[in-house]
Formats: structure tokens, C-alpha cells, sequence
């Protein structure tokens, strides 16, 4: 049973495919070549041509059983697209939210996201919060530091969050927030552009090993991969090089996202199945 929570259908590069059911079709590809029960789409903060709203990819997905949905939230529209993320979340037609800062310019702890978690609050659902390095050169990566993710954690104790990319490079902060927070997570996605580089990978496993042993417990990380970013079939070798326990093995692999995202019906898939 693997589950990724971080993936997207944006177009970033060339080539991929320009129509939105093409990359829709690549992805369950990908999936099922390497064994990939469910995913999660993540919207982006930018509707363009190459990066679909949240309610086209709805549209594209809504008779895809093994893809959920997380609402990006494009911070310079917020207050016009908050009727439309209430709806919905009512319907249950999505699964989080997801923050870019560093990517738009703005912390997570400024005053006008408070709607945003309110919102989670009131409906139940994670907000998903990218940490760490932005990859673009015209962004602020200062804005992204997973320490700021604490604040939150203490200020709203009632919504989980997710730190994407667990602090990358900042790891070994991410783990104490992890560590000091019932109510935050985070995901592995995204540490890499295309393939792991042998040197590289055996760099992002010691980190990411430290943090583990840091954070000692088998209920905080989440498998994500952050496709079409990062290769499945890559992440899914650099997992198997990491020094886990059984219990840390699976909460990463599926059960820690079937819990924080409310993926009922494939932990009855893995029941069923004698899991």
C-alpha cells in the first residue's frame, strides 16, 4: 500500500503534455507502473494555460477514485476565492489547502490567512504549507522557513499541517517542530529535480535519517514525491535506502496520510486485503 500525497498535474516543462486529461493520464501511468494506490493533486498558488485551477482539475478528476484534490491558495485573490473554497469544502470535492509562501510574497503567520485556517478548522481538513527551498531564483526562500509552521502549530491547535518538503534544507528545524507539535506533519516530496544524483541521494538520506531518529515516531512523516517534479520510481528507491523501523516504514509509506487526510476508504482497501 503506497500512498503519495504531493503530486500535480502543472504543466512546468516542455515536455510534457499541453492537455490537462494527457498529464492526467501520465500520472495514473506513472502510478500504476510503481504501485501507487491513491495520490493527491495539489493546485497551484498561479492559474495559467500550464497550471489548472482547482476547478478544472476537480473537473478532470472527479470520476478518478485513486486522485484527491488540495485547493491551492493563490494569496493575491484570497478574498474573492474564499467563497468558492467554502463550497467546496461543504461538497467535500477536496481534501486540504495548500500555502506557497516564498513562492508569493508573505509569511504563513500573517493576520490575513487567518480565514484560511478557519476555515480548515471548520471543516476538518489540513492545510499544507510549503517549506523550504523555492528552486526559482526570483523568490524569497526566507519565507518559507518551517519555523514559522510552529507559530501556527501553537496559535491554532485545532488544525493539523503539513510542512511539504519537511524544511529542505532546513531538516534538522523542521524535526523540532515536528517533534514539539501533536498537530503538524510533514511530507518528503520534492527534494530533487527529475532524478536522485547518486551523491546527492546519499546527502537527503542521512538528513532525512537524522530527522527521523530526532523525531522518533512512526505517526509524523508522509510518503510525497512531488511528480511531475521528482520521479516516482527514484523516490520510491530512495525510501527503501532509509534506516526505518517496520512501523516508521508504514505510517511513511500510507498510513500517516490515510489519517491526516481522511483516506477512509483505502484503509478499508488495505483491510480488505489482509493489511
Amino acid at each position: 500500500m503506497i500512498i503519495d500525497c504531493h503530486t500535480h498535474l502543472n504543466r512546468y516543462t516542455p515536455d510534457l503534455p499541453r492537455a490537462l486529461e494527457d498529464r492526467h493520464a501520465q500520472l495514473r501511468a506513472e502510478m500504476d507502473a510503481h504501485g501507487i494506490a491513491y495520490a493527491l493533486v495539489l493546485t497551484s498558488y498561479d492559474v495559467t494555460g500550464d497550471r489548472p485551477s482547482t476547478a478544472d482539475t476537480l473537473a478532470a478528476l472527479e470520476r478518478d477514485a485513486r486522485l484527491g484534490v488540495v485547493a491551492g491558495i493563490r494569496h493575491a485573490h484570497l478574498h474573492g476565492d474564499l467563497p468558492g473554497l467554502r463550497e467546496m469544502l461543504r461538497a467535500r470535492r477536496i481534501k486540504a489547502l495548500k500555502l506557497y509562501p516564498g513562492y508569493e510574497p508573505y509569511r504563513v503567520t500573517d493576520d490575513s490567512l487567518r480565514p484560511v485556517y478557519e476555515l480548515a478548522a471548520e471543516f476538518g481538513v489540513p492545510v499544507m504549507i510549503h517549506t523550504g527551498d523555492t528552486y526559482d531564483p526570483g523568490t524569497h526562500v526566507r519565507l518559507a522557513h518551517p519555523l514559522d509552521v510552529d507559530d501556527l502549530a501553537v496559535e491554532h491547535r485545532g488544525v493539523r499541517f503539513v510542512m511539504c518538503h519537511v524544511g529542505n534544507p532546513w531538516l534538522m528545524d523542521a524535526a523540532e517542530v515536528l517533534y514539539k507539535n501533536p498537530n503538524v506533519f510533514g511530507d518528503i516530496s520534492g527534494f530533487t529535480l527529475g532524478e536522485f544524483q547518486p551523491r546527492f541521494e546519499r546527502l537527503m538520506a542521512r538528513k532525512l535519517n537524522d530527522l527521523v531518529a530526532y523525531v522518533n515516531s512512526p505517526d509524523k512523516l508522509m510518503f510525497g514525491t512531488d511528480w511531475p517534479i521528482s520521479g516516482i520510481g527514484g523516490y520510491l528507491e530512495f525510501v527503501r535506502r532509509l534506516d526505518l523501523t517496520p512501523e516508521e516504514r508504514e505510517g511513511l509509506m500510507w498510513r500517516n496520510a490515510a489519517r491526516v487526510f481522511g483516506l477512509h476508504f483505502e484503509v478499508r482497501v488495505e483491510t480488505a486485503d489482509g493489511g
